[in-house]
């Protein structure tokens, strides 16, 4: 365990924020991987007082920021009171862990994100651009509506890479077979690395399986609501 310290809440889109900590110098992370956060507060639901959170902060920008949406009508007593968390509070954290991490390059990387499961490929993205290495890699972002978190500061990076694609799929339009077939005329070989809610990641798990992708060359993290 370890101890953060809250510095600032930024708004990232429609009830969207990311919330940037300070971390001891001794705390280290490999982009994709999360954290546990412990915050206690008065009368918690039975959701309780500890969450995990993606990183959404690449390992250089040295500060530590995790990005969570807010549902004003049935969030749990934890959204809430983190809601308003004021600089300089500590929370409790565990150190990061996690395998959804790039560490094989020799081929293209495909990062499919489903709104906010956008949060640990916006930290993979940043650190392999900080790294040159933001290189034959597609990102396909799947959200509710226009308003899309990180958009333009990843469409920066693209700016700077013209081998990193991004293509969105806004609802109605979801991320099937035929919507990657217009992508992509013959699958490419791969890495696959999908993030967003539970049926979002089985369903185009699904759909790599079906184009003769294996499973180790796919990572999945899951987002389940709360």
């Amino acid at each position: 365990m370890t101890l953060l310290k809250f510095i600032r809440k930024e708004k990232n889109a429609q009830n969207v924020y990311s919330f940037i900590f300070e971390a001891p110098d001794d705390f280290r992370w490999i982009a994709g991987q999360f954290i546990q956060i412990t915050f206690p507060h008065d009368n918690p639901d039975s959701r309780g007082i500890k969450r995990f959170f993606s990183i959404s902060s690449a390992p250089y920008e040295k500060k530590v920021m995790v990005t969570t949406r807010f549902d004003n009508q049935n969030g749990s007593s934890f959204k809430k009171a983190f809601y308003d968390i004021t600089p300089g509070t500590f929370i409790e954290s565990t150190l990061p862990k996690g395998k959804f991490i790039v560490d094989k390059k020799d081929k293209k990387i495909i990062l499919i994100a489903g709104g906010i499961g956008i949060t640990p490929i916006r930290s993979i993205i940043f650190d392999l651009d900080h790294d040159n290495n933001l290189k034959d890699i597609d990102l396909l972002y799947s959200n509710r509506d226009n308003d899309i978190a990180f958009k333009e500061e990843i469409e920066n990076k693209r700016h700077n890479n013209f081998l990193f694609n991004i293509y969105y799929f806004i609802s109605p339009i979801l991320i099937r077979e035929e919507t990657l077939s217009k992508i992509y005329e013959v699958f490419p070989n791969c890495y696959a690395y999908v993030s967003g809610p539970p049926a979002m990641v089985k369903s185009i798990t699904d759909i790599l399986y079906s184009k003769g992708m294996t499973a180790e060359n796919i990572k999945a993290d899951y987002f389940p609501g709360y």
